[in-house]
C-alpha cells in the first residue's frame, strides 16, 4: 500500500479523494494549518501520519528536545517523568491535528561519524539500553494519547557512511556491531511494536546487492522470520537517491513489495504516486 505526500493543498485534496491508504505530512508542509482543516472536514479513514522525532526531525510540532538531549536527561532517573510527560504532550498535540502516526522513536545507535542521524542529534545514545529507555517513554506516551508510532531505521543507519537522502549509504561493520544495533529493535518486536521502518542502508554481510528495503534476504528474513516481527513495514521515502538513483523509482517499488514491505512511503511527485497506485490496485 501507499503512503503519499504532497505538495500542495490541491495534491492533499485528490490524495483525499482517491482514498489513499495513507497521508504523509512532509516538512515543506508541516506548518500549513490548511493542512490539517482538509484532512479533518474531509473525514479521513486513513493513516495520517509525519516525522516527529522531537529537535530537528519535527515537520509539525515543535519545541521539544531531540533525541540526543533526551539521551543526556536520562542519565538522571529522576528525569524520567519529565520526559514522558514532555512526549505525552507532543502525542496530545499531534492527536488534536488529526495525526494518528508518528514515524517515530529512532532507535538507531549514536555514532560520531555519522551526519544524518548522530549528527543532527537523532540518536539518543551509543548505549542500546538507554536507547530502549528513550523509545520506551516516547511509545507509551503515545499509546496513551492514541496514536501510533513506527521504530526506525531498521538496522543500523546510526552508524552508516553516507547519507541516503542524496547517495548510497553502506553499513561498513561486522556481526558484533549489528548485533548491538539490532538490540532496540529485538526488544521492541518482543513487546508489541505495530511498526517498523526499514532503511534505505545496504549491509554486506547480509546482502550484497540490495539495501534494506528492497532486501528480501533481510525484510522477510532477517526481520520477520529470525526476529519475529509479524507487524507492518514501511520504507522510508523511496524517492532518496539511495534507491531511486540506483535502481529506478519502479524497480525499487516492485522490488520493495517483492522484499516483504506493507507500506511504501513516497513523499512526493504525484505522477510516480499514481503510478504506484495504480501497480497495487489502488487507483
Amino acid at each position: 500500500m501507499i503512503v503519499a505526500g504532497f505538495e500542495s493543498l490541491d495534491e492533499l485534496r485528490y490524495l483525499i479523494s482517491k482514498k489513499v491508504p495513507g497521508l504523509f505530512i512532509p516538512s515543506w508542509m508541516g506548518s500549513n494549518t490548511e493542512v490539517f482543516r482538509i484532512i479533518h472536514e474531509s473525514n479521513y479513514e486513513g493513516i495520517v501520519c509525519t516525522d516527529n522525532e522531537g529537535g530537528y526531525a519535527s515537520w509539525v510540532v515543535k519545541g521539544y528536545p531531540s533525541p540526543a538531549e533526551v539521551g543526556r536527561m536520562l542519565e538522571d532517573a529522576g528525569n524520567y517523568r519529565r520526559v514522558y510527560d514532555l512526549y505525552r504532550d507532543m502525542a496530545y498535540k499531534l492527536r488534536t491535528l488529526g495525526i494518528n502516526l508518528n514515524l517515530a522513536p529512532v532507535v538507531d545507535l549514536y555514532h560520531p561519524d555519522n551526519y544524518v542521524i548522530g549528527g543532527k542529534g537523532r540518536a539518543y545514545s551509543h548505549s542500546p539500553d538507554r536507547v530502549i529507555v528513550g523509545a520506551e517513554l516516547f511509545r507509551k506516551a503515545h499509546e496513551v494519547e492514541g496514536v501510533g508510532v513506527v521504530f526506525k531505521h531498521f538496522v543500523g543507519q546510526g552508524r552508516s557512511v553516507g547519507d541516503p537522502h542524496d547517495r548510497k549509504s553502506i553499513y561498513p561493520f561486522g556481526w558484533e556491531q549489528l548485533n548491538e544495533d539490532l538490540k532496540p529493535f529485538s526488544y521492541f518486536i518482543t513487546t508489541g511494536a505495530r511498526y517498523i521502518m526499514v532503511s534505505h542502508v545496504s549491509i554486506p554481510i547480509l546482502d550484497e546487492e540490495f539495501p534494506i528495503s528492497l532486501s528480501k534476504k533481510i525484510i522477510s528474513g532477517l526481520l520477520r522470520e529470525k526476529l519475529g516481527f509479524s507487524g507492518k513495514v514501511i520504507t522510508d521515502d523511496i524517492r532518496m537517491s539511495a534507491v531511486e538513483e540506483e535502481f529506478g523509482f519502479e524497480e525499487a517499488v516492485r522490488l520493495s513489495l517483492e522484499a516483504g514491505v506493507d507500506y511504501v512511503l513516497i513523499s512526493r511527485g504525484m505522477d510516480r504516486i499514481e503510478w504506484a497506485l495504480r501497480l497495487m490496485g489502488e487507483l
